[in-house]
């Protein structure tokens, strides 16, 4: 009787050993596809930046996106006003993009500081 007791008890630290390594491996996933999501949504992030800068160069030179899309490479004159307000909207871009860089630093390092550990 002593026997199974004992092997029962065996058992039973055996299956709570086994919940916590489970339960280890499943935080560490979490951790990851945190860090992952906020990796991807920089990456977005920078890719937006990309085409908007592509688009308003076109734009200051005189292109349209919709104009040329449509087979009409004409050019249109841009006035300077024009040209600064772009030259605005391009700098309130870049300096949204420098925020969440900083926001996904901390988010990095946060996680390799959890990884490390």
């Amino acid at each position: 009787m002593n026997y199974i007791v004992g092997f029962m008890f065996v058992v039973l630290v055996a299956i709570i050993i086994r919940q916590r390594h489970q339960f280890e491996k499943m935080r560490q996933s979490a951790r990851f596809m945190s860090y992952y999501a906020k990796l991807n949504e920089n990456a977005k992030l920078h890719a937006q930046f990309q085409v908007n800068t592509a688009e308003m160069l076109l734009r200051m030179q005189g292109y349209d996106i919709e104009r040329i899309l449509n087979g009409d490479n004409s050019q249109r004159v841009i006035s300077n006003m024009e040209k600064q307000s772009f030259l605005k909207e391009h700098d309130a871009n870049k300096k949204k993009l420098d925020e969440a860089d900083k926001i996904f630093e901390q988010v990095k390092t946060k996680y390799e500081s959890e990884v490390i550990q």
